[in-house]
């Protein structure tokens, strides 16, 4: 759009302010006589929860993942991937695509963090920041997305009203002093977009100014339309920098967010007084991902049998649990014993506590009169778990509706899984695996996307308890690897950087492997594995963990010494490629039917480089997994690729194919958005790590969804 200034300070008739104040009207009589509807936060144009440009302090629904895509008029194009991975984060992979001398894409890492949850008396309150990490090359002008803010959000009726405070990019116009700049240096400095130290953690809440900025949503009557009206202190200053005809506009964009359904999102706007905005967006949550198998109902429990007699024995009953989908692999029912051992391992079986009480009232009903209690042990490949011991008669009542899974739990003994004793006998465990995986980069500059899709099938045998081997294949589906920064100029000793080259043979052994598990100790496990653990690298891989019984802490250490897999070769290693590699990780697991697994990594990567990996997993009902994790080390060493310089980041979402799983398949379909064919911070890919093995069947697992014991 184009106008003519008047004299003073006032425009034409096709004043820009005019329009949005006239649809916004026009909206509010159209919709003023429908019934108010509840929503949730919309996406900003930049892929986060907000307003259009700026920021608010809500959040995504737990569990959520959103991806689109966002036009605004000439200026900027943003591909963007969201994730909620925890209530309080908010994590947001972007591409961005603009007019530049430097190249055409500017990838971009956004987190948003919640500090106070809104209450009565108070606003939801969040702080965060725009391309946080600032990784890459170094170059003028790659710092210009970046910025940081505090946001606090209000909600009145239908209106959200936000009022924040920026840096960077978010203190253009009408700027104040930083209320950091008593400590002096780079916080009373002009945070020049062109300087390129003004991006990454040493620039955060940076600048000798700061800007206030805002706005309103309105949550309108019209089911899923939301109206934005917003105070942007954005003064474009980079692009003025570059282009020295470029016009800001004014500071006042407004627009709209429709969702006609509950995974769709559409957004329109017109900003600046002269740029029109498009934005279509996917959000998903796991409820609509969920697709939990059938159950079979619940087996009633009845009295107790009257003698031994009358008792079904270790055979019907381990067949009854089988025709029931129970992980059962031996029973024992005899005398005063009724124990039964469950393998946690293979595709989803729900909440560990329903499978426990499913169990145990099977054992209730059909067990020797002479069992006062019944006991369920579990475990994972060869590794102990913990042996739950339930009053028989407290399991019958709570089963006929004239107890509780809370009463059981106050007289539930748990113990080591070790205390039961061996199982007698076990069969041979076969699992057949199926991923399908599509990978995502937006941490290309200068590059388009970059993305590669496969399908991996596997097969697990486990001839004795803990003693796995492992094989599968993969088999490519298309990819855009050629696309990669480090393809153009190729790195001398490559560690991820040579991706593209074990894309190009199109199918081949993915991995080979035999691991060895075992809980010597209560409290410790252990793992020995050799092989082919990836398409690029094998070796031998050892890992040591320490996690008492009822503890939500755990430590370990792995060590792995391993060699270079050429493209190509299907058993083959490179002699002259390997390297020791290994980690201290500290675990911490949450609360909660829904809770959280957090890791902390420190010890050497792939690349002969040091540095940390902070990683976050959730996982919901059905099995749907959502994982993030982010790398910082001192690396590349010489001869690596120094694209991406230190930083490797990632967000994966997993949901597993219930229908291929009533058949035994362990089956899923995944995504991510992460650094592709990069040499620093990259870790092993080794089989079985151990906390990932034990957590399904782990006291934390059991106590966060006891309240399922009975269903």
């Amino acid at each position: 759009m184009h106008f003519r200034r008047q004299s003073g300070c006032c425009w034409t008739e096709r004043n820009p302010l005019r329009v949005l104040i006239r649809f916004c009207v026009a909206t509010f009589l159209l919709v003023l006589a429908l019934p108010a509807a509840a929503g949730e936060a919309p996406l900003s144009d930049w892929g986060g929860t907000g307003l259009l440009q700026g920021p608010v302090a809500r959040m995504l629904p737990d569990g959520s993942v959103a991806a689109g895509f966002t036009r605004l008029g000439d200026l900027q194009r943003h591909l963007f991937v969201t994730a909620q991975p925890l209530p309080w984060l908010e994590l947001t992979f972007r591409q961005t695509a603009y007019p530049n001398y430097y190249g055409l894409f500017e990838p971009g890492l956004d987190v948003k963090l919640r500090l106070v949850k809104e209450g009565e008396l108070w606003p939801e309150i969040a702080i965060g920041g725009r391309d946080v990490a600032g990784s890459g090359f170094v170059l003028p002008g790659t710092g210009r997305f970046a910025g940081e803010y505090v946001v606090a959000t209000r909600r009145w009726w239908d209106v959200d009203l936000t009022v924040g405070l920026g840096w960077g990019r978010f203190a253009g116009r009408n700027a104040v002093p930083n209320p950091l700049g008593w400590l002096g240096g780079r916080y009373a400095r002009d945070r020049d977009p062109a300087d390129t130290t003004v991006r990454g953690p040493r620039a955060w809440f940076t600048g000798q100014d700061a800007a206030l900025f805002g706005g309103v949503a309105w949550r309108t009557p019209l089911p899923g339309l939301t109206l934005k009206l917003e105070y942007s202190a954005d003064s474009f200053r980079a692009e003025r920098q570059e282009d020295p005809a470029f016009r800001a506009g004014i500071p006042v964009n407004a627009g709209l967010s429709w969702r006609p359904v509950e995974w769709l999102e559409i957004g329109a706007g017109f900003e600046q007084g002269r740029r029109t905005m498009l934005r279509v967006a996917t959000r998903l949550t796991p409820r609509l991902l969920a697709d939990d198998p059938v159950d079979t109902p619940p087996p009633a429990v009845g009295a107790p049998p009257a003698s031994t007699a009358q008792a079904a024995d270790a055979v019907t009953l381990g067949r009854m649990a089988r025709a029931e989908g129970l992980p059962l692999t031996a029973v024992e029912a005899a005398g005063d014993r009724a124990v039964a051992w469950l393998a946690l391992s293979g595709p989803d079986g729900g909440p560990l506590a329903r499978t426990v009480g499913r169990t145990a009232r099977l054992l209730a009903d059909g067990a020797p009169s002479e069992a006062d209690a019944v006991t369920v042990v579990t475990g994972a490949r060869g590794l102990d778990g913990l042996a739950v011991t339930l009053d028989r008669d407290g399991v019958a009542r709570a089963a006929n509706a004239r107890g509780s899974a809370e009463e059981l739990w106050r007289t539930a003994a748990i113990a080591p899984a070790a205390t039961a004793g061996p199982a007698p006998g076990r069969s041979w465990g076969l699992e057949p695996v199926l991923r399908s995986t599509i990978d995502l980069s937006l941490s290309e500059r200068g590059m388009a996307p970059v993305s590669r899709a496969y399908t991996d099938a596997s097969i697990r045998l486990e001839p004795l308890s803990g003693l796995v081997l492992g094989a599968g294949v993969r088999a490519e589906a298309g990819d855009t690897l050629a696309w990669l920064d480090g393809s153009a100029i190729p790195a001398e000793r490559p560690v991820r950087s040579d991706l593209p080259l074990y894309a190009e043979a199109g199918a081949g052994i993915e991995h080979a492997w035999v691991s060895w598990l075992d809980s010597p100790a209560e409290g410790w496990h252990a793992r020995l594995s050799a092989g082919h653990f990836e398409e690029m690298f094998g070796g031998v891989s050892a890992e040591l963990l320490r996690k008492p019984l009822l503890s939500r802490w755990a430590l370990g250490l792995d060590v792995n010494r391993v060699w270079k897999r050429p493209p190509g070769g299907i058993l083959r290693v490179d002699d002259d490629n390997v390297v020791t590699t290994g980690h201290l990780s500290a675990y911490l697991d949450g609360e909660g039917e829904e809770g959280w697994s957090g890791a902390l990594r420190l010890g050497r990567y792939l690349g002969g480089d040091w540095g940390g990996t902070v990683e976050l997993s959730r996982r919901w009902e059905g099995g749907i997994r959502l994982a993030a994790h982010m790398t910082w080390t001192d690396g590349p060493r010489p001869g690596q690729s120094p694209y991406a310089g230190r930083l490797e980041h990632g967000v994966a979402l997993v949901v597993p194919l219930h229908a291929l799983a009533r058949m035994g398949i362990d089956a899923a379909v995944g995504g991510s958005v992460r650094t592709l064919g990069r040499d620093a911070g990259q870790r092993l890919e080794a089989p079985l790590p151990l906390h990932d093995t034990l957590d399904p069947a782990g006291f934390g697992r059991l106590a966060g969804t006891w309240r399922r014991l009975m269903e």
